[in-house]
This record gives C-alpha cells, sequence and structure tokens, in this order.
C-alpha cells in the first residue's frame, strides 16, 4: 500500500511542470538542493516512555519554485527526513535494558513564502511523511532485537511546517520547523496507540539553480 501512495504522489510531483505552458506564475520555474539538520524532539503526554526523548535529525530535499509574484511564490519539496534515534532505557532484573528507534520518512511539502523585506522571507504549509520506524533492543550493551519498518508505527505523518530564513541570489539559510499531528504510533494487536508526536528543528541550506531573490 505504501509503495502505491509513493509511486502516485511521485507521479503528479513530476507532472506539475506539464501544467506550466502559457501560464505567467510559472515562467520562472526553479529547482535547487537543500540540506538540513536540528533537534527532534517527542512530545505529547506519553513522550516520558522514552528517556532519551529528543535527537539529532537531518533532512534532504529536492525543491522546485513557483513564483507567483514579485514577493510571494509556492515552494514544493520532495525529499527524506530523519533521526539518529530515541531511547528508553530501563532496568530488568538487574540489567540494563535500552530500547530506541530510529526514524526516516518520504516528505512532500507544499508552502507559500512571501518576502517580507528585501532579503528576509517566511514560509508556511503542509507535509506529508511515509514514515518507517526502525527497532534495537540491547541488554547490557549487547543487541538482542532488531527490527526494520516495525508494524506500530504510523503509515502516514502529518506535519505543520514554518520557515523563514534569508536569501540572497540562489543561496537561501534559514531555520524550518514542524510539529506531526496525527501521532508517530498506532495501536495494534500488540501495542496500544500512545500519545507521541515529533517536534522537529532544521538549519538549512538551499542552492537554487539559476535563481534570484524569486
Amino acid at each position: 500500500m505504501q509503495n502505491k501512495i509513493v509511486t502516485v504522489l511521485l507521479s503528479l510531483w513530476l507532472a506539475v511542470p506539464a501544467f506550466a505552458d502559457g501560464v505567467d506564475a510559472f515562467e520562472k520555474f526553479s529547482m535547487g538542493a537543500m540540506l538540513g539538520m536540528g533537534p527532534s524532539y517527542m512530545t505529547g503526554s506519553d513522550k516520558d516512555l522514552y528517556s532519551d526523548n529528543y535527537s539529532a535529525g537531518f533532512g534532504i530535499y529536492f525543491r522546485m519554485a513557483f513564483p507567483v509574484t514579485s514577493r510571494a511564490s509556492v515552494l514544493a519539496d520532495i525529499g527524506l527526513d530523519g533521526t539518529f534515534g530515541f531511547a528508553g532505557e530501563y532496568e530488568y532484573l538487574r540489567r540494563t535494558v535500552v530500547d530506541s528507534v530510529e526514524t526516516y520518512g518520504m516528505e512532500f511539502t507544499v508552502m507559500w513564502n512571501v518576502f517580507v523585506a528585501e532579503n528576509v522571507f517566511v514560509s508556511a504549509g503542509p507535509s506529508f511523511r511515509i514514515p518507517q520506524v526502525d527497532e534495537k533492543i540491547e541488554v547490557d550493551g549487547t543487541e538482542v532485537f532488531s527490527q526494520e519498518e516495525v508494524d506500530y508505527g504510523n503509515d502516514l505523518w502529518l506535519d505543520a511546517v514554518v520557515a523563514f530564513g534569508y536569501k540572497s541570489d540562489g543561496v537561501e539559510l534559514g531555520l524550518r520547523t514542524g510539529y506531526e499531528f496525527l501521532g508517530m504510533y498506532k495501536e495494534t494487536d500488540s501495542y496500544r496507540k500512545v500519545d507521541i508526536h515529533e517536534l522537529r528543528f532544521r538549519f538549512y541550506f538551499t542552492y537554487w539553480f539559476g535563481q534570484k531573490r524569486n
């Protein structure tokens, strides 16, 4: 099912430029590449199930810009966002158990971008992520369990994304933050649903190919 969703969304994403002919807002269509790093935090009433409920995170994106006016654009991003690991540590039979998860997600984002000054902008919009959650359990430092793509990871993550930064010609520096609404985990036959969401921050660099301020 997830593969079908990815195929459909990717096809729609790549088809967007086909509608550009004869439309003024698409005449300055541009493409770029973005790299980001920053922390992610677990939020929600069950976040303390993980003693280390924060993690370093990263983002790699291909970007498209469709200028609408001299100061406003529609931005469309497709890429990968992930974390290096949240962990819960506890004692069991006088042994230290560490249960950790890493997250990855194919991400699709659409944002409205407005310049509030000559080179300063703000952006906002929704983000859809198709995630994968990997789990590992260690006892006294020895790995005893590892599973990729656990079944309790939610099938879809929905984020509200806000960004602001500085752009000069084709170089853009900024801070991007997103809050995940639907919950990181779902209820299964073996796991109860927990109230855990992700709040992420990514300091990023974008290079726009052949693009000026807008």
